[in-house]
């Protein structure tokens, strides 16, 4: 019987992370895009830029330099 509660305790603790994960990356954008309308937003923090699709835009940055680099040692 306690296998079959930590197994339950896995899942449902996996459950909520990905909830918090997932709801962290589809609200975060349109928190931060309200605040600036309504000027709002505090200028002392540092805030991502995101994009239209609601990804942050320096990671994008990231990614596409990554790529570039694997790129390159694949033709060596």
């Amino acid at each position: 019987m306690s296998r079959v509660r930590g197994f339950d305790l896995v899942t449902l603790a996996m459950c909520i992370g990905v909830g918090i994960y997932t709801g962290n990356k589809f609200f975060t954008p349109l928190v931060v895009d309200q605040l600036q309308k309504d000027g709002n937003l505090r200028s002392d923090i540092p805030v991502p830029e995101f994009d239209a699709d609601g990804n942050r835009k320096d990671v994008q940055r990231e990614l596409e330099s990554l790529k570039e680099k694997l790129q390159e040692t694949k033709s060596q």
